[in-house]
């Protein structure tokens, strides 16, 4: 299967993964599980690098079967984040994106720039007519991506996910391919 990369900028790639990010993986979701674990429900779960590398043979699975994709985000070629495709349907061209980055990468437009080259990548060339951003309502630097996007907000969802022991409430974003001005 080929390699995917999309070339956000002279600093940011996204790359579909290898097993042999594993390791990097493993210790990047550990550094950063107890900044991702009120937000994420696999972050208490991925306890050994066979969590990482199992994650990423499910995804590139999902790849080659055309039922989602994950990006490992690389910024000046180390391994900072995941952006990926879930809730993928291509018959009905559309898919929600989720993303998470490094604590210590946070507030330098990373995500933003990551999330509007996988919007551009969907809409030209996986052909999406749909993508959807959900943030709990209190994870203001998630959601705030989709707001900075031109995402339109169409709702909150109630007591959408339990994580930790709490039910989170859930803004609700979409763009649609006639919306999107790259």
């Amino acid at each position: 299967m080929e390699q995917i990369i999309i070339t956000v900028n002279s600093n940011i790639q996204l790359k579909s993964w290898s097993t042999e990010n594993a390791p990097e993986l493993f210790a990047l979701s550990d550094k950063n599980r107890d900044y991702l674990s009120p937000w994420l429900p696999w972050a208490p779960m991925v306890k050994i690098v066979a969590d990482s590398e199992k994650f990423i043979s499910t995804s590139l699975t999902e790849m080659e079967e055309k039922k989602g994709l994950e990006l490992g985000i690389w910024y000046q070629n180390k391994l900072v984040g995941c952006i990926g495709l879930h809730t993928f349907s291509s018959s009905n061209r559309r898919a929600s994106i989720g993303y998470w980055l490094d604590a210590d990468f946070q507030g330098k437009g990373i995500m933003t720039q990551s999330v509007k080259a996988l919007v551009n990548y969907c809409f030209t060339e996986l052909d999406l007519n749909r993508l959807a951003i959900e943030a709990a309502t209190e994870n203001q630097s998630s959601y705030s991506i989709a707001e900075r996007l031109g995402f339109t907000k169409e709702g909150v969802a109630r007591q959408f996910e339990f994580i930790n022991n709490r039910f989170l409430d859930y803004k609700l974003y979409s763009i649609l391919k006639s919306e999107w001005k790259p």
